[in-house]
């Protein structure tokens, strides 16, 4: 019973989180690509659709991560290691917040987005806009569900090395911030 409250209690502030920042993101992309040429609308759909298959690609790595490899890299002093083995002791954590929030934002956001681009497109060069949606739509569903089978399938047989790379850019602050310190 106490299993279940806390997933209960745990599921509740991830949705809460979710909430909180599908709001944040998709009130600054929206009023942001209103303003900007349809060059920059593409460009930013673009970049929203790789965020979310670059996350779900980490969120897999994590759970498909050897705990033992991070063990004994963080006994040899592997930089990136020690944040390395924190996500994979934390994958179901980390999975939950790469796949389920950064993940399906991006998939949320990127299908709005692409509406926008739409309707903007229709707009502005007179085109029937039930074909354009038809053909945008699902080119940005082909793009997104494409890349994340094939990271999916990459951040299983590179679990570790995509582990480490994250813990190197995750340590990297605690880096710049010795250095810094000692100069």
């Amino acid at each position: 019973m106490v299993i279940i409250l806390k997933n209960i209690k745990e599921s509740i502030i991830t949705a809460v989180f979710a909430f909180i920042l599908t709001i944040i993101t998709a009130l600054i992309a929206y009023l942001w690509i209103e303003s900007i040429p349809f060059f920059l609308d593409v460009l930013i759909l673009i970049l929203v659709i790789t965020i979310g298959i670059v996350a779900d690609m980490i969120g897999i790595a994590a759970v498909a991560a050897e705990e033992e490899s991070f063990h004994a890299k963080a006994a040899k002093k592997v930089f990136g290691a020690k944040k390395g083995l924190f996500l994979v002791k934390n994958a179901h954590r980390v999975t939950i917040f790469m796949n389920d929030i950064v993940g399906d934002i991006c998939g949320i956001l990127s299908g709005s987005l692409g509406t926008i681009i739409i309707l903007k497109t229709a707009s502005n060069w007179n085109v029937p806009k039930s074909w354009i949606d038809l053909l945008a739509l699902s080119l940005i569903a082909a793009i997104t569900v494409g890349g994340k089978s094939f990271l999916k399938s990459y951040g299983f047989r590179k679990a570790n090395e995509i582990i480490l790379v994250i813990g190197k850019i995750l340590a990297s602050p605690t880096l710049l911030k010795r250095f810094f310190k000692n100069t």
